[in-house]
């Protein structure tokens, strides 16, 4: 969903985009073929590489640790030192988990604590691509939405059908919406950025926060929103971190990009949809 986001807006800034597949129907001459799990180093020359690609799934990587590594750090970084070596900006999409979730609004410059395999995975792509110096960089993401998310929109099925939904009361998530990473990533692109950078929600809340916006701005009856609890669903310990937050005062100061308030960005998206 982010890669196909980027490759869009940087085509609306009249850049020239490949965005690499895995799948061969749909390679063509933008669309290189790439599969981290076993990466071929032929590919195209670009001014900047952004690394969007990786197993997300944090119950994947807790079940398979040793495949997922083989792609989001291996594979990854093979790509990174391979590109590096021809002259490109390499930029990591990270994420909050390369820390443990226990502190909100995490600085840059803690040192990565993360209490999952994926955390730990991210943690080390951050580390090979930060040591790139000043030709890497990483952009740590919390919960990337847009209108599309299917969890949204199962949500409004439902409530427009009258049945009720039982949304986590203690799981979190500090949205931040897609066209916001877009830009950000531009920034780091245009002027090829080095180091750690951040794009974040404001601050952490619940999804019955989420459900609670969506039933009041689409009329729908918020009785049937039934807060249930995570503890009882198949979602491993490592998901549910209380804070996933990053503070983004250098975003702010440099480029005059804050992290958004909840509200807003569940306003943004559910308008939208």
């Amino acid at each position: 969903m982010i890669g196909a986001a980027l490759a869009d807006h940087f085509k609306a800034l009249g850049w020239q985009v490949q965005a690499t597949t895995r799948r061969q129907d749909q390679v063509d001459d933008n669309h290189p073929f790439l599969d981290l799990a076993s990466p071929r180093l032929d590919l195209p020359a670009a001014d900047v590489v952004i690394l969007a690609a990786a197993v997300a799934r944090i119950g994947a990587c807790e079940k398979d640790p040793v495949a997922t590594r083989r792609i989001n750090v291996d594979g990854t970084l093979a790509v990174a030192e391979y590109m590096a070596g021809q002259g490109a900006h390499i930029l990591l999409l990270s994420s909050d988990k390369a820390f443990d979730g226990t502190v909100p609004l995490r600085a840059r410059t803690d040192t990565p604590g993360p209490a999952c395999e994926y955390g730990r995975q991210k943690a080390a792509a951050e580390a090979g691509v930060l040591a790139l110096g000043e030709q890497g960089a990483v952009l740590r993401l919390s919960k990337v939405v847009e209108p599309s998310l299917e969890l949204l929109q199962d949500w409004a099925k439902d409530l427009a059908a009258g049945q009720a939904i039982t949304p986590f009361h203690d799981l979190y998530l500090a949205p931040v919406p897609v066209e916001l990473v877009a830009e950000v990533t531009t920034h780091i692109a245009e002027e090829c950025a080095g180091g750690i950078y951040h794009c974040t929600g404001g601050e952490d809340r619940s999804y019955v926060d989420l459900a609670r916006i969506l039933a009041m701005e689409s009329g729908y009856d918020p009785a049937l929103i039934q807060p249930g609890s995570c503890q009882t669903a198949d979602i491993p310990a490592a998901a549910r971190p209380r804070y996933t937050s990053l503070e983004m005062t250098l975003e702010q100061s440099r480029w005059g990009i804050a992290a958004p308030a909840f509200e807003a960005t569940a306003l943004s998206i559910i308008k939208r949809k």
